[in-house]
């Protein structure tokens, strides 16, 4: 796979304009006045008025058309070479240009030649072989650098002296991520940058990358999707409420019910969840669980009760279990009265629940420890001693203790 250089890759895009070819150029094909008659009657000579020969570069079937799309800049050099050969001086040319974009052309490094373009805007070198990109050789005038898809592995050339105007860096699927990397991308290299893309690449420390991209005055958008921390519950969260002055994170608008959500997250001192590598496949997840934040709630879980009366004593039994297993307090709600007596003793259906308005009681709490399930287990017993009903002692037959399943 041969390489190239950037200046030689740009000099070849321009010599393929064709800015001196018919029908640009100042060429004895093209005239400027009217066509004048030979003795014979025929016209002096097959030329053509500068308004034909744009229709030949800007009709669509025209075998004169230029569809490569390089830069903008390259069809409107081409009109002004038909109506004003005379301008397209070498200086003119490369100073007319504000945009350029080489993209997959094995570009593998950038020369000082690129300062010839002194009025140079937006520079896209996207899917190229660049490993190192020296900041005296890019124009002051920059304002935009695309360099995704490349073999960067470190910033430190480029910081060294960026241009002072730029506003968006796309650094994306590069080799960075260390703490150099990270060092490099303070608001002291870029006090007016914008817009930063850093995805698919490797940074992994999520609180140093997002403390140093808070010095970054200007920074309104960021993409870090693709890189091992984006992978945690805590990542948007942090970002959101660490970067206050953020518009758009992951090409996704964050909104004021976001900032109320993630309220307090930058505050965190411990250290976040580091991942790396991929996820277990095996492991399950559940795709109905809120994200993150976690709002906790706190249910009071209530059995209903059918009674039994005996001479001496009560007997409560719960009617029906719970698949609730966020147990915290066990609130019972137990009946004193008697439910009605059926009339008819031939049809003898189910006990009728009393429902008038429970006497409420606090009877015992039960703490239950949930690493069953956490491991992988579907059920968590625990026994909770409500104690006796009565003062009096309960009769031998009779259990004291209620076991609380929960399934």
């Amino acid at each position: 796979m041969s390489s190239t250089i950037l200046s030689a890759a740009i000099e070849k895009k321009i010599r393929r304009l064709c800015l001196t070819d018919f029908p640009c150029g100042n060429g004895p094909w093209v005239s400027f006045h009217c066509p004048r008659r030979t003795k014979n009657g025929s016209d002096e000579a097959r030329t053509e008025s500068p308004d034909v020969l744009l229709d030949l570069l800007r009709y669509p079937r025209s075998p004169w058309t230029y569809k490569d799309t390089w830069s903008p800049q390259a069809s409107e050099l081409r009109e002004l070479a038909v109506r004003e050969p005379k301008r397209l001086s070498k200086d003119f040319i490369l100073n007319y240009f504000t945009t350029i974009r080489i993209t997959g052309k094995n570009v593998s490094s950038v020369d000082e030649g690129l300062l010839k373009f002194s009025k140079l805007e937006e520079l896209v070198l996207s899917s190229n072989l660049i490993s190192e990109i020296p900041a005296k050789h890019l124009p002051g005038t920059l304002k935009i650098l695309e360099l995704r898809a490349n073999r960067l592995s470190s910033l430190s050339g480029l910081a060294s002296c960026p241009p002072p105007q730029l506003q968006y860096l796309g650094l994306g699927s590069n080799s960075l991520g260390s703490h150099q990397d990270i060092c490099d991308l303070t608001g002291r290299h870029w006090p007016r940058l914008a817009c930063l893309d850093l995805s698919n690449c490797n940074f992994q420390e999520q609180q140093y990358l997002v403390a140093a991209l808070e010095t970054l005055p200007c920074l309104k958008t960021l993409t870090l999707k693709g890189n091992p921390f984006t992978m945690t519950p805590s990542y948007p969260g942090f970002t959101v409420d660490s970067l206050p002055q953020l518009s758009c994170l992951d090409s996704s608008w964050v909104t004021t019910e976001d900032r109320y959500n993630f309220f307090g997250l930058a505050r965190i001192n411990g250290d976040l969840t580091r991942l790396r590598g991929i996820p277990d496949p095996l492991m399950h997840v559940d795709k109905k669980a809120a994200e993150f934040p976690i709002v906790t709630y706190k249910y009071f879980i209530s059995y209903r009760f059918c009674s039994r009366h005996t001479p001496d004593h009560q007997v409560i039994y719960p009617s029906h279990t719970f698949k609730t297993f966020t147990l915290r307090q066990v609130f019972v709600l137990f009946q004193n009265k008697t439910p009605p007596k059926a009339k008819n003793k031939k049809k003898k259906g189910p006990p009728e629940l009393v429902h008038d308005p429970p006497i409420r009681k606090l009877l015992h709490s039960v703490h239950i420890p949930m690493q069953s399930l956490v491991q992988g287990g579907h059920r968590v017993s625990a026994v909770c001693d409500f104690g006796p009903l009565h003062m009096e002692p309960p009769p031998k037959q009779e259990e004291a203790s209620l076991c609380c399943t929960v399934h």
